[in-house]
């Protein structure tokens, strides 16, 4: 076995490891999605764009993918996870990376970990989304800093529905929406799957979320 593949192996027996979302242009981060907490709650709640979860379907339910994303999940307060993480986005990433294709930060110190990584790899692009308002209002109400090059966006928390409010005081913070129908669709639209036969970022050369100068992002149901 080749030096880098065992260097990678440890970091991965730390961390959890990366997941690799056929939409996404390089790897993401990904935890169970019943561990979400604002999502647990709409996922009750019809019209929410939590009520038919993408992350609770399909391949998602695989048991590997299950363990998978319960080893991430499990990994998160190691206390080696920031430099372990980084080192691992270092070697595997080249531009871009996501954070939460399934599930969301649970802490303000889940929220620093991740922004720890992201200063520790200052080349690469992070896009996390999230629909925890209150933890990401606490982090930046407590003096924390989002660094350049991560975009958090917020995900609006209806279909067709508004953006979340209060964070006109960041230029790091951004948002998500979904829409049930192109008309309904605010900001910019989201090319991966739009009838369009585009099923990647990559495909669509298309990497808006990872902009802080693109505001708004709709995209379809899932």
């Amino acid at each position: 076995m080749q030096v880098k593949q065992v260097v990678v192996d440890a970091l991965s027996d730390i961390t959890g490891g990366l997941s690799n979302p056929r939409k996404m242009p390089e790897y993401a981060f990904s935890t169970p999605a019943i561990h979400c907490k604002v999502g647990s709650k709409l996922r009750v709640v019809e019209g929410s764009v939590c009520h038919e979860c993408y992350a609770l379907k399909g391949n998602y339910n695989w048991p590997n993918v299950k363990k998978a994303l319960q080893g991430r999940y499990d990994s998160l307060y190691h206390p080696m996870w920031v430099t372990a993480m980084t080192m691992l986005i270092r070697i595997k990433v080249k531009e871009r990376f996501r954070w939460f294709d399934s599930g969301d930060i649970d802490s303000v110190q889940c929220l620093r970990n991740i922004i720890g990584v992201c200063n520790g790899t200052p080349i690469i692009k992070h896009w996390l989304v999230t629909k925890e308002k209150r933890t990401v209002r606490k982090f930046l109400d407590e003096g924390g800093i989002i660094p350049d090059n991560l975009v958090i966006q917020m995900s609006g928390y209806m279909l067709d529905g508004d953006i979340v409010k209060g964070f006109d005081d960041c230029n790091q913070i951004t948002h998500h929406l979904v829409h049930t129908d192109r008309d309904k669709a605010r900001g910019h639209i989201c090319p991966v799957e739009d009838g369009n036969g585009v099923t990647s970022c990559k495909q669509a050369n298309c990497y808006a979320c990872w902009d802080n100068g693109v505001n708004v992002v709709s995209s379809g149901i899932h």
